[in-house]
Parts: structure tokens; C-alpha cells; sequence
């Protein structure tokens, strides 16, 4: 390969690389990762992959820490009325430069509407870093087990729900839980085959 040979290589793929990087397919943005380092003081955290944190209630001072760390989205499954949850937290969220969205889910009620609001914000979210969070992690890790579940990539429920406990005991303590993530697998199930 003479000189001329090489410049024309070298200037073929210089152009490749611009119109990957331009179109987005590269973008630094969807190929993100969390920086987990300074996050393990937030309540009931699971590191689910590169891309997911499921979580209990973050404080005001750890959503900073979040949006230092690399998260875009915020997903909060705390209905607005609960005593728990964080009244402003859209506005710090949002202030903090992250988008903020709620799905209200009764504890007592969770239904397959609360799942599929859930699984669409997940979808537009595409593979930005996400914090999916409720008050203990329970609604946010088996919301996003059944996200896993639904799209063939879950790991196994022990190991997706420990943020529960003994599930056993728990799933006898909150059947509607239970009933809930039977229901979803079942329909995923159905429409897989």
C-alpha cells in the first residue's frame, strides 16, 4: 500500500468516525456509566448493572451525589400523598439537571397500569443511566425485575428482590406483591410464545 493508499484510508476513517460520533451513534451519553463510588450510603441501593440503580428514598444532599455520578433519569414509584415521600422532590431532581418522572404506586394495590406506565418510561429512557427508587427499593426492584423478565435478561427473583429479604416471608406478608409479579410473568410468558 503506497502513501496516497493510506492517506485515503486514514481520511475515510477519520470521516466514519465524525459521522458515528455526529449521528449519535457513539455518543458519550448512551454509552455512560454510573460512577457507583460515592453512592453506597443511599438506602437499600442495588447496582443492577452499568445503567440501573434501584434504591430506597435518596436524601436532598445524595441526588446530588446521583447527578455527580452519572444519572440522567429518575423514576420515582412513591405515590405524591405518601407520608414518605420527598414533597420537592421533582424541583431538586430537575434543578440537579436530571429528568424526573413519578408513577404512583399504592402498596397495598399495585397494578399491571402502574407496570406498563413504568415499562414505557424505561423504553423512552433508552440505555441513559437511571435511578429507579421508592421508599425501601421494594416497589423499584421488582418493577424492574419485571422490565428484566419482560425483555429475557432477568436474573433470578432471590437475587433480582434482595432488597426483600426473605422472600417467603415477605411474599406471605404482601401476597399483592406476589400475585402481581405471577401475573406479569405470566403475561409475558403467554406473548412469547
Amino acid at each position: 500500500m503506497n502513501i496516497l493508499q493510506r492517506f485515503r484510508l486514514l481520511s475515510t476513517s477519520i470521516l466514519m468516525c465524525c459521522f458515528f460520533f455526529s449521528a449519535g451513534v457513539f455518543s458519550a451519553e448512551s454509552m455512560a456509566n454510573i460512577d457507583t463510588s460515592k453512592l453506597g450510603d443511599i438506602k437499600a441501593i442495588k447496582f443492577n448493572n452499568q445503567q440501573v440503580i434501584t434504591a430506597g428514598l435518596p436524601t436532598e444532599p445524595q441526588f446530588a451525589q446521583l447527578a455527580q455520578a452519572g444519572i440522567k433519569t429518575v423514576i420515582n414509584l412513591i405515590p405524591n400523598d405518601n407520608p414518605n415521600a420527598l414533597i420537592n422532590e421533582q424541583q431538586i431532581v430537575t434543578q440537579l439537571g436530571m429528568n424526573y418522572h413519578n408513577v404512583s404506586v399504592d402498596w397495598q394495590q399495585p397494578t399491571q397500569e402502574n407496570l406498563q406506565q413504568f415499562f414505557s418510561l424505561m423504553e423512552q429512557n433508552g440505555d441513559a443511566p437511571v435511578l429507579v427508587h421508592c421508599a425501601a427499593n421494594y416497589r423499584a426492584s421488582a418493577f424492574y425485575y419485571l422490565y428484566q423478565a419482560r425483555h429475557n435478561n432477568a436474573p433470578s427473583m432471590a437475587e433480582a428482590l434482595t432488597p426483600w429479604g426473605d422472600l417467603q416471608q415477605s411474599f406471605a406478608e404482601y401476597p399483592q406483591w406476589q400475585q402481581l409479579i405471577e401475573d406479569a410473568k405470566q403475561q409475558y410468558q403467554t406473548k412469547q410464545q
